[in-house]
């Protein structure tokens, strides 16, 4: 059982989603496992552990990669019977399945006065944060002591060498124009959760028309947030980096908007 938990551990510290599968009720006899068997199967559909064995415990190993992506958990039955691929010895189980999503990461391309701030929300919403600079001077320990990662050298060549999953969210604050671009770029042709940059209306125009005259599709295009973060009407650094964390929380937590509690009376 510990083994589970410590490759559930690893697949999350390696930002990697999974799923446990728990046999939550079985009939006395005629299953191969009982209540509290449990696997745990990861994105990629690696199985560790066992519910079982046979068609049933395949028809699980699918249902937890569906509830990966959905991040819905969900209880199934299953009848050990004597269709193909199963035990003919009866009974049956109900299987509850849990989606866990892994460490969220979030790269900062910049160490400026919008990064620090950013950096520290990030930490208290509970993400990896690195990040990336090419002036030692900013992106160094002294300016950031309470980030996971610092990264010194081009931004878009040090972003290339990241692994970037569908847990990974990049902010782009850099200190020029051309920074911008170029991290941007490498960010698209990843799978991040979360692309976004600092940005005026201008700007804005002028990148989309790049990016499209270089094919870029529309459909890729859509996936980034310019300008970054949500309209509170920030101004400084500070406020600025706390409309940037609610864009992020808003993009990770999309599938609970719209509760009850929010709509007028």
């Amino acid at each position: 059982m510990e083994d589970l938990f410590l490759k559930a551990y690893e697949a999350a510290q390696q930002g990697k989603s999974y799923a446990f599968a728990t046999i939550v009720e079985s009939t006395l006899k005629g299953t191969p496992r009982k209540t509290g068997a449990k696997m745990v199967v990861l994105e990629d559909g690696s199985i560790f552990g066992s519910i079982g064995g046979g068609r049933n415990e395949r028809n699980a190993q699918l249902e937890c990669r569906e509830a990966i992506k959905s991040q819905k958990p969900k209880i199934v039955t299953y009848k050990f019977d004597e269709q193909p691929g199963n035990s003919i010895c009866g009974g049956q189980i109900k299987v509850f399945i849990e989606p866990f999503a892994g460490k969220r990461h979030l790269i900062i391309c910049g160490a400026g006065h919008i990064a620090r701030p950013l950096s520290f929300l990030g930490k208290l919403l509970n993400f990896r944060v690195t990040i990336i600079d090419n002036r030692p001077e900013f992106a160094n320990q002294s300016r950031f002591p309470h980030v996971d990662d610092i990264c010194v050298g081009g931004h878009a060549d040090r972003l290339k060498k990241l692994k970037i999953t569908q847990n990974t969210f990049i902010a782009i604050v850099t200190q020029g124009f051309e920074h911008d671009y170029n991290s941007l770029c490498v960010a698209l042709k990843s799978k991040a959760a979360y692309i976004g940059f600092i940005s005026s209306k201008v700007k804005k125009v002028k990148f989309l028309r790049r990016l499209r005259e270089q094919g870029v599709s529309e459909k890729n295009i859509a996936r980034i947030h310019a300008p970054m973060g949500l309209d509170i009407g920030a101004q400084t650094p500070e406020e600025i980096a706390i409309s940037i964390a609610a864009e992020l929380v808003e993009v990770n937590n999309r599938m609970h908007i719209g509760s009850s509690k929010f709509k007028s009376l």
